[in-house]
């Protein structure tokens, strides 16, 4: 018998792609039996939770699995929508979740594959769905997540376009590696859009940090799941599409930086901080000058008074208490998958690419020695 896979879908005012990710459902080769959909909605504002409850949940068991609804008064984040879903599919026993992004949907064999990938180590914490454009198929959104040596999390191989559009995975490449030879290899972390958890691993190391709110908690759920001597890895045979689109904000910007330094400041050993810290410093002046160039001065700023907080103080003691509890690997095997470089990102630019990457690429090299 399969195991049973909960499938978490969080609608936040995208009533423009739920036709699409509800047929993509419809059309899992997985069987219906062993899966279950737990919808939540974040508050939406576009009428998504009342198309949800009257196009989705009348199909439970029939052409969808069995549905569990829940409509949210507020908006609790990526995190806090996601777990109240986790959270049931736990109580209900489910040997696996995946997390299902609201402008994501699958290809027919995205869940069976993944559940194989899983199966076939049980040391596999977390199993990464290769993400493909919603919007343009032939192009990559993820082959999992990368951390660059001064906290930025970013999505590998983002933008990179495939040879030509087929599922035959020895005709595609990314890079000088073929998918068939990235499947089922180590990644630093799994991106929430489509990524599918062992459920007794998130019992052990817990759910998505809803203290971050957004950004970066998919990142720190899965340097957790590596603490606890778990693997991430990537399924390339499992497929998902993303409707992704680059938004630049002040208020991404912040959030961003919020997390990006919590997560650090939460997992990191006093001795791995103190080899970093000079660059770490650096990047902070660098980002407090870009800042006041771009205009958001004041809420970078105000990611500084965050970490000043009580209640931030009170989140990493705990954070670092944790951390130390689960702990089975040292910060040199965390930090074995990171990168000095940033690529296929939007904000690539020839700075980065021919002066930023190369530099930090040589300090890197350097300092995951004295890890």
């Amino acid at each position: 018998m399969k195991p049973t896979v909960a499938i978490i879908y969080l609608a936040y005012n995208t009533g423009a792609f739920l036709e699409r990710v509800f047929l993509s459902v419809e059309t899992l080769d997985y069987p219906k039996d062993r899966l279950r959909l737990i919808v939540v909605d974040n508050a939406s504002g576009d009428g998504s939770a009342d198309w949800i409850r009257d196009h989705v949940v009348p199909k439970s068991e029939k052409q969808l699995p069995r549905v569990t609804f829940f409509p949210s008064a507020t908006n609790t984040g990526f995190a806090g929508g996601n777990n109240l879903g986790i959270e049931r599919a736990l109580l209900e026993g489910a040997d696996y979740v995946y997390l299902l992004n609201g402008d994501a949907r699958l290809d027919p064999a995205a869940i069976t594959e993944a559940v194989a990938m899983a199966e076939s180590d049980k040391s596999i914490g977390a199993v990464q769905s290769l993400v493909r454009l919603w919007q343009d198929e032939d192009v990559l959104n993820a082959t999992g997540g990368s951390v660059h040596f001064l906290g930025f999390g970013f999505a590998r191989d983002n933008g990179r376009h495939l040879q030509r559009l087929a599922l035959e995975l020895p005709t595609l490449s990314v890079g000088s590696r073929s998918l068939e030879e990235l499947d089922g290899t180590d990644i630093a972390y799994a991106s929430g859009a489509a990524v599918l958890y062992r459920s007794s691993v998130l019992r052990e190391v817990g759910l998505l940090e809803d203290f971050y709110f957004m950004y970066h908690d998919d990142l720190e759920l899965g340097w957790r799941i590596r603490l606890a001597g778990y693997r991430n890895v990537l399924a390339t045979r499992s497929v998902a599409f993303h409707h992704y689109e680059f938004r630049r904000s002040i208020k991404k910007l912040y959030w961003m930086e919020r997390a990006r330094l919590l997560v650090f400041f939460s997992h990191l050993k006093p001795a791995t901080l103190v080899i970093l810290s000079p660059f770490l410093v650096a990047l902070e002046l660098a980002l407090l000058a870009f800042a006041a160039k771009g205009g958001w001065l004041k809420d970078k700023l105000c990611v500084y008074l965050d970490l000043l907080r009580p209640a931030t103080w009170k989140h990493l003691a705990e954070k670092r208490r944790f951390s130390n509890l689960i702990r089975k690997v040292s910060d040199k095997e965390i930090v074995r998958l990171w990168t000095g470089k940033i690529e296929h990102q939007e904000t690539s630019n020839p700075v980065v690419d021919l002066i930023a990457n190369p530099v930090l690429s040589a300090v890197w090299f350097v300092l995951k020695r004295l890890v």
